[in-house]
C-alpha cells in the first residue's frame, strides 16, 4: 500500500508507528567491521522528534502532486525524525580510546530540493554544521570528523532548518595523520616576493603552537579628518580596535580589510589599501583582505550590489557569473574590467612590499553572492581565472590565497585545486538563541583538514563567538587565527564575553601584535628544501628571489652584507648573490659585480 505524506501529515501518523519522545532507551551497537561501528537512531534518544518503527513510501505533497519517497530501506525498519527548529535527536557510542573518529549518517531528506542543515553536538558541545542535501531514500553522507573522549559519548543532531530522517550513524578511527598538521611549506606560485614567502614561513611555524588575534575593521573611510593628516589612514572609526585595547590591553595581530569600494566606473574609495600597507609596514601586523565584489544589479543599472535576489536583501544584482566567464557579453566586459581595477588597487600593496592573506570569492557555496549562485563550476572557473590574471599577467607575487570553504558533502565540488590555493578559511556564525557559542568547532576543524589531505592551514577566516581558550586546548581545535567580523559580532556579550576576550588575549597561546617578529624577513628553521629548479630559484645573481637580477638585489646584498640580523636574505639567494670568487661566501664585491653587470662591465656571472 502507498501512503501519501506531507510534513504535516508525517506528524500526525501516529496510528501506524510508535513516536517515542524526549525518551532515552538502551544503544545498541552492530559490528559492521574490526573498526565501523554503527548506531541505530531508532534505540536512541530524541527530544521533541520523533522514532518510528514502521517504514512507507509516500509523497511530500498530501495530494500526490510532490517527489515519490522510499523509506522502506531503513536499517532495522525504523528511523528517527527531527521537525521544528530546536527538536532533537542523539544516540550513545562508546569507544575504547579518546582521539579523532570520522563519522557518517544515514538519512532521508526529501522536502527541501537543495538541502537541510543542522547542528551537531558532541557531548552538549556544538561542533558546527551538518548539510543533508536532498534525497528520496536513506543513503550515507559523511558527518566529517570527530573528537570522542575515552568512554561514552553523546553524538547529537539539533534542527536548525530541521525535516530530516535519520536511520543510523556509523565511527570509526580518523586517519592519525591528521593531528600531525603539516601543511605544505611552499606557495602555489613558485614566484611569490620574499616578504610573502616569510609571512607564510611564520604562519606555518604558528600553526599547531599558537592562534593568531584578529579582528575585521568597519567598512569605509577611517580618516574623515585627511586634510589635517594626510598621511595617517588608521585614525577614525576604529572602535573595534579600541574596543579590543580598553579591555584586553592589546590589539590584534591580523587587521581584517575589505576591498568593498573598489570596482571599475566608481568614483568611491575608502582607502583600504592605504590601510593595509599602513597597518604591515607602520604598525608591523599582517594583513587579510577580502573582496565582496558589487557588479551592476543589471545591464546599464545604475546601484550595484553582491547579493542576489533569493537572499532578500535590496538591492540585489541579476549579474550571471556564466555569461561573465563568456567572451562578448557586456558582463564578461564588467568582470574583465573590475579585476584590472582590483589589481591596480593590490598593486599599491605589492609597490609597498606588503604581503596579504587575499581571500576572494568567499562564502560561494552558501550562494547568496552572485559569484556562487551558479553552482560550483563556474565559480571554480572564475576563481582559477582570477588567479590567472592576478598572478600571471599583472604579476601580483605579494598575495597568500585564501579559499572559504565549507564542510558539506557537496564541498569538494567547490573547491578551485591546491595549485591555486594556500590557506582554507572557514566562516563561523553559530551563536544562537542569544548567547555566545564558546565551543571550538573542532569536528569543523579537523573535516577541513582532511578535505586537503592536511596539505592546507585551516583558519577561521570569520566569526562571531571567539572560542574559549579551554576549549581551543582541550580539543585541540588548531585554527591558525581568528577574526571577529565588526561591531557588535565582537562588542555583544551574547557574541563575545568580555572575560573570554580577555582570557584568549592574554594568553601565552594567542599571538597579538606586540608579539609579532618582522613578518617580512622573518626566517625559519622548518622550511623544507624546494623541488623547484626553475631559474627563479637558481639565477646567479638573484639575490631576492623575484627571478630576475636588477639593481635590487645588489641593494639587498649590500644590506645583508651590512646587517644580516636586521636585514636577512633566503638561503637560496645567498647562493644565488654569491657571484665573484665563488664559494667565499656574500660581500661587498658581490654586490658591486652585480652593479658591474648591470653595467655591461662585467657580461656574466
Amino acid at each position: 500500500m502507498k501512503f501519501s505524506k506531507s510534513k504535516k501529515s508525517l506528524c500526525a501518523f501516529l496510528s501506524a508507528v510508535m513516536a517515542l519522545n524526549c525518551m532515552p532507551v538502551c544503544i545498541q551497537t552492530y559490528a559492521v567491521s574490526d573498526s565501523v561501528q554503527k548506531y541505530e537512531f531508532e534505540n536512541g534518544s530524541t527530544y521533541g522528534g520523533k522514532i518510528y518503527t514502521e517504514t512507507w513510501k509516500g509523497n511530500t505533497q498530501e495530494d500526490g502532486s510532490g517527489e515519490d519517497f522510499d523509506l522502506t530501506n531503513a536499517s532495522g525498519g525504523a528511523f528517527s525524525y527531527l521537525d521544528q527548529k530546536g527538536t532533537k535527536v542523539s544516540v550513545d557510542v562508546e569507544v575504547e580510546e579518546a582521539g579523532l573518529y570520522e563519522l557518517s549518517i544515514c538519512y532521508c531528506e526529501p522536502y527541501d530540493p537543495n538541502k537541510k542543515v543542522q547542528y551537531l553536538n558532541v557531548n552538549g558541545v556544538n561542533q558546527g554544521e551538518v548539510c543533508f542535501v536532498h534525497n528520496l531514500t536513506f543513503e550515507e553522507t559523511s558527518g566529517g570528523v570527530i573528537m570522542l573522549q575515552k568512554g561514552v559519548n553523546t553524538i547529537e543532531f539539533e534542527a536548525y532548518w530541521g525535516y530530516t530522517m535519520f536511520d543510523y550513524l556509523t565511527i570509526k578511527p580518523a586517519d592519525e595523520k591528521l593531528k600531525n598538521l603539516s601543511p605544505t611549506r611552499q606557495l602555489s606560485n613558485k614566484n611569490a616576493s620574499k616578504s610573502a614567502k616569510s609571512l607564510y614561513n611564520y604562519l606555518c611555524d604558528m600553526y599547531g603552537n599558537h592562534i593568531i588575534a584578529g579582528q575585521q575593521e568597519y567598512c569605509g573611510s577611517h580618516n574623515y579628518n585627511q586634510w589635517n593628516d594626510p598621511d595617517n589612514y588608521i585614525k577614525d572609526n576604529e572602535a573595534e580596535f579600541e574596543y579590543i585595547m580598553e579591555k584586553t590591553g592589546k590589539q590584534p595581530a591580523i587587521r581584517g580589510i575589505d576591498f568593498l569600494a573598489y570596482r571599475s566606473n566608481s568614483n568611491w574609495e575608502d582607502n583600504a589599501p592605504e590601510r593595509a600597507i599602513q597597518w604591515v609596514n607602520e604598525y608591523k601586523g599582517i594583513a587579510t583582505v577580502t573582496w565582496h565584489w558589487n557588479v551592476p544589479s543589471e545591464k546599464g543599472g545604475e546601484e550595484v550590489a553582491f547579493y542576489v535576489e533569493s537572499t532578500g536583501n535590496t538591492p540585489y544584482t541579476t549579474f550571471s557569473i556564466s555569461k561573465a566567464l563568456e567572451e562578448g557579453t557586456w558582463e564578461h566586459e564588467q568582470l574583465m574590467a573590475d579585476i584590472e581595477e582590483i589589481a591596480k588597487q593590490l598593486k599599491k600593496l605589492k609597490d609597498a612590499d606588503v604581503p596579504i592573506l587575499w581571500r576572494p570569492l568567499h562564502e560561494a557555496e552558501g550562494a547568496w553572492f552572485w559569484w556562487g549562485a551558479e553552482g560550483a563550476e563556474p565559480c571554480k572557473k572564475l576563481y582559477r581565472l582570477l588567479y590567472d590574471q592576478l598572478t600571471n599577467v599583472y604579476g601580483l607575487d605579494n598575495l597568500i590565497w585564501v579559499w572559504t570553504g565549507y564542510t558539506f558533502p557537496t564541498s569538494a565540488d567547490w573547491y578551485p585545486g591546491d595549485d591555486v590555493v594556500d590557506i582554507i578559511g572557514y566562516d563561523k556564525y553559530n551563536a544562537k538563541d542569544g548567547l555566545p557559542n564558546l565551543s571550538s568547532i573542532s569536528s569543523t576543524f579537523y573535516s577541513l583538514v582532511k578535505s586537503t589531505d592536511g596539505q592546507k592551514m585551516v583558519a577561521m577566516s570569520e566569526n562571531d563567538t571567539i572560542p574559549s581558550l579551554e576549549n581551543l586546548l582541550n580539543d585541540k581545535a588548531c585554527w591558525l587565527y581568528f577574526c571577529p567580523w565588526y561591531m557588535n559580532y565582537l562588542t555583544s556579550e551574547q557574541n563575545n564575553p568580555v572575560e573570554n576576550l580577555k582570557e584568549i588575549y592574554n594568553s601565552e597561546y594567542c599571538i597579538t601584535l606586540d608579539e609579532l617578529p618582522d613578518i617580512k624577513n622573518y626566517v625559519s628553521e622548518n622550511t623544507e628544501p624546494t623541488d623547484d629548479t626553475s631559474d627563479s630559484k637558481t639565477l646567479k645573481g638573484d639575490a631576492n628571489l623575484d627571478g630576475s637580477v636588477d639593481i635590487a638585489d645588489a641593494v639587498a646584498l649590500a644590506s645583508y652584507v651590512g646587517d644580516s640580523e636586521k636585514n636577512k636574505l633566503d638561503p637560496q639567494g645567498i647562493i644565488n648573490g654569491d657571484v665573484q670568487a665563488v664559494g667565499n661566501g656574500v660581500n661587498a664585491n658581490d654586490a658591486l659585480t652585480i652593479q658591474q653587470y648591470l653595467a655591461n662591465i662585467v657580461k656574466e656571472l
